[in-house]
């Protein structure tokens, strides 16, 4: 073979080799970046999906304080005030004297205090039928103001002749809705300002 086409052959295959390793190095790189970019991205997209699992999550949440706020407001549409546990007394009267039954005494008993109510008792005795007093329980569920009947006692008299074989003892509470109010954070003191500096004499 001619000398002069073998060294042209030597030259180009050199060439080539030179080449090649130059676009092996050149796309490695490329490939690096773009093994890169396709964890940034798929970073950023579990992000994405994380942020909009939260969003449904707020969503719901939201949802259901809306719904918890709703019921609270019907609750305490329903709960007694100030004024309706004064009247309880005779409305409890009341309600003895339709079912039947007598009402011998009642008295006010300590207050408890809750979070956000305040538990009111009145004792009540009275003398009354078994199914009468049934019926006095009805018609005491049916108060339109949330009321607790408690600590029902009943005694039976040995008279049988009496109208009313026993007398019974209970407590009736209304729960008045006046929740603590937040506590108040002290006010912040001014904040002092430096004292001007002095002028120096010359």
């Amino acid at each position: 073979m001619n000398p002069q086409l073998q060294k042209q052959i030597g030259l180009g295959a050199l060439a080539g080799i030179i080449l090649a390793g130059l676009v092996y190095f050149y796309l490695g790189g490329k490939r690096t970046d773009l093994e890169a970019l396709h964890a940034e991205n798929s970073s950023l997209q579990a992000q994405v999906d994380k942020g909009k699992l939260l969003k449904a999550s707020y969503e719901k949440l939201r949802e259901e304080v809306a719904k918890q706020d709703k019921r609270i407001e019907e609750l305490i549409k329903i709960m007694p005030s100030d004024t309706d546990y004064g009247e309880i007394p005779y409305r409890i009267k009341k309600l003895a004297d339709d079912a039947g039954i007598d009402q011998v005494a009642f008295s006010l008993k300590p207050e408890r205090k809750d979070a956000y109510y305040t538990e009111k008792p009145v004792e009540f005795e009275f003398r009354v039928g078994y199914h009468s007093f049934g019926q006095f329980a009805s018609l005491v569920s049916g108060y339109d103001k949330i009321i607790n009947v408690s600590n029902i006692e009943f005694l039976r008299k040995t008279d049988n002749r009496t109208l009313y074989p026993a007398t019974v003892k209970c407590t009736i509470s209304a729960f008045v809705y006046n929740p603590e109010p937040p506590p108040v954070e002290p006010p912040k003191k001014p904040a002092v300002a430096p004292a001007p500096a002095g002028k120096k004499e010359d």
